[in-house]
This record gives C-alpha cells, sequence and structure tokens, in this order.
C-alpha cells in the first residue's frame, strides 16, 4: 500500500474532507437536484372575485395532486397578465393556464361572438349551457383550440348575467338607451348589440372608470352585480340599474397546446379531472356572489328596474332584426349561424306556444 509521506498528511486529509463535503453537498442540495417543470396559472381578477377564488382552489388542488412532479404557481389579480394579453402569452409560453371570459375571444375566435348575440338576449343561464351542449357548442370548442393553439379543459365557469348601471338614473327603461355612452369590457358582439340599443359603446379602461364616471366622461356601464360591488362603484355615482340580462358571462379554461401536448396522458387526465370537479361548485358560488353583490347595492342606495320576461322577449324581438349584420361584421360563418338559429329554434318553440314570443 502506498504511504502518503508525514509532511504531506494534513493537507491530504484537508483534501479529503474537502472531497468529501463536495460528494455530499451535491447529494443533498437542491442545486443538484432537477428542477420541478411549472404550471403557472392566470387570471386577472383580484383575490376576492368569485372567479378568483374558484380557479386558486383548482391550483391549489392541482399542486396536490401533482406533488413532486410539477411545482403549480397560481398568479390573480393580472399579476402575471392580463387577460387580453393571455393568448399571447399562451402562444410564447409564458403561462400554461388562463381562464379569461368569453368577451376576450371573439377578436380571434369569432365563433364565442354567439353567446353575445341579441338572440341571447335575455335569456335564461341555462340556454346557455345547453347552447354549450349542443352542435354548436363543440363547434365553438374547436374553433377555439383551432384559432388560439390551446386545449379548453372542460365545462365553462359562471359569472353571471350582466345589466346595464348608471349613473343618476340615466337609464330606467327601454328608451332611455338612446345616445347614453355606455362602458362595455370587450366583445364584438357586446359593442354592436349596445350600438343597436340605440347607445355609444365606449371602450375606458377599467382602472380609468370610476375617474370617467367622476369626470361625467360615461353615464353607464355593462357589467354584473359582483364587478360593481367589488370595485365599490355606488361610490363614484353609480345608484340605477337595469336589470335586462344582456348577456351570461363565464370563463373558459384553457391551456397552451405547446404545454398540453408535451405532458403525460395521465397527467392531462389529473388536470381535466381536477378542473371538472370545481365547475359546479363554481357555478354555485357565482350565483351566490350575484345575489349578495345586488342586495350590497340596495343597502347603499341603488334603484333597479326589473325587466320582465316579456318586455326582454320585445326587445329580443326588435334587436334580432338586426343580428345577420352583426353576425357579418363579426366574422361568424353562414354556417354556424344556421345551426345556432336551429337551436334558438328548438328554444322558443315552447315559449311560442304560451304566447309570449
Amino acid at each position: 500500500m502506498t504511504q502518503v509521506p508525514d509532511i504531506l498528511r494534513p493537507s491530504f486529509r484537508r483534501y479529503t474532507l474537502l472531497v468529501l463535503m463536495v460528494c455530499m453537498f451535491c447529494h443533498i442540495s437542491p442545486l443538484g437536484a432537477q428542477q420541478l417543470p411549472l404550471i403557472r396559472i392566470s387570471v386577472e381578477n383580484t383575490t376576492s372575485h368569485v372567479q378568483t377564488r374558484a380557479v386558486q382552489r383548482f391550483a391549489d388542488k392541482l399542486a396536490e395532486q401533482l406533488s413532486g412532479k410539477y411545482e403549480v404557481q397560481f398568479y390573480p389579480a393580472a399579476t402575471l397578465f392580463r387577460d387580453a394579453d393571455l393568448f399571447r402569452a399562451l402562444a410564447q409560453g409564458k403561462v400554461e393556464i388562463g381562464v379569461p371570459g368569453t368577451w376576450q375571444f371573439d377578436r380571434y375566435v369569432p365563433e364565442v361572438g354567439l353567446f353575445l348575440l341579441p338572440s341571447l338576449y335575455g335569456r335564461d343561464a341555462s340556454v346557455a349551457y345547453g347552447l354549450m351542449e349542443s352542435e354548436v357548442g363543440r363547434q365553438i370548442i374547436s374553433a377555439i383550440e383551432l384559432g388560439v393553439d390551446v386545449k379548453v379543459l372542460g365545462r365553462w365557469i359562471d359569472l353571471g348575467h350582466t345589466h346595464i348601471f348608471s349613473t343618476e338614473g340615466a337609464i330606467s327603461r327601454r328608451s332611455d338607451f338612446a345616445d347614453k355612452r355606455i362602458r362595455v369590457a370587450g366583445g364584438i358582439g357586446n359593442t354592436l348589440r349596445i350600438a343597436a340599443m340605440g347607445a355609444l359603446p365606449s371602450t375606458v379602461p377599467w382602472p380609468d372608470f370610476p375617474a370617467a364616471l367622476k369626470r361625467d366622461q360615461v353615464d353607464g356601464v355593462l357589467t354584473s352585480y359582483e364587478t360593481i360591488a367589488s370595485a365599490r362603484l355606488w361610490e363614484y355615482g353609480i345608484d340605477t340599474v337595469y336589470e335586462d340580462r344582456q348577456y351570461f358571462a363565464q370563463y373558459v379554461p384553457i391551456a397552451a397546446s405547446q404545454f398540453w401536448d408535451r405532458i403525460p396522458q395521465d397527467v392531462q387526465q389529473v388536470i381535466i379531472n381536477t378542473w371538472d370537479e370545481l365547475v359546479d361548485a363554481a357555478r354555485r358560488d357565482a350565483a351566490v356572489a350575484q345575489v349578495q353583490s345586488r342586495a350590497t347595492l340596495i343597502r347603499n342606495g341603488a334603484s333597479i328596474t326589473l325587466v320582465n320576461e316579456q318586455h326582454r322577449a320585445l326587445t329580443r324581438q326588435q334587436l334580432v332584426m338586426q343580428e345577420k349584420e352583426i353576425v357579418a361584421q363579426m366574422g361568424i360563418s353562414d354556417n354556424l349561424y344556421t345551426v345556432f338559429q336551429q337551436f334558438i329554434h328548438q328554444v322558443e318553440s315552447p315559449i311560442e306556444g304560451n304566447g309570449l314570443e
């Protein structure tokens, strides 16, 4: 056996100790471990919003299900991306999953604009659900997946019905819409429908909207009770509600295709199942949130005009006369619109028998 000279023994011992420490460090250090792949989930709403709370539960459950395999990161309140920028971010691989509102899609996927057409004005939520379960819904899903290169993860969750909220009694009857400046969140269909009612649609950014109200630059807004209450907009002059069910707002869960295509099939199924398990509760929570927010507005002095079914039907009939022109401007295909009309006819057939249409 080779002997180490006495003069070198201290240095040899220090060298041996250093080697052992480096080996141990590499074995236990996170720097030596493989970093888990990320699943980043982005939403635009604040942490108190009913949609954000639902997606937070999804993210938490997903992190639990995929523990040790993926790192799940949740970004609320547009801390990662605004919904208007989400589609580009998904395509660029900067985020894996988002849950934007239906009104964000029709710039890229005209077919989603069907939910904003006059034919759905004033309808119950069940009509929107039924549309998604029909052949029209299947075509819309395909159009979304092809149009923005994503995977739709399952059923959509609700925000709820939207109405017209205005200042100082600006809109309390159908005739009041004439030349009123109404802010819309997005959606070509929303803009065209509001214009068809005689109002002037406006695209004031949401952060600037309270100041626009104070400066009398707008008369009202197309939104939901939940949104009004979360922003406390009665403090900025919103005191009148024309409750007419302009459209039924929902959020669509989508994953970037480049992310989806590279993950194992069992992980895909975990994501799909985890999302589906929360949908029913999320829809119930949204309905409760709208009721609670409505009560909050009443407590703060809001006056509500409840538009009954017959008046909604009459307005819908008037608006539908302009629907083909709206469809053409939105870029919805004639074939899909024909299938959509067939669905609407099936919805209306029993109603017509009651003499309400």
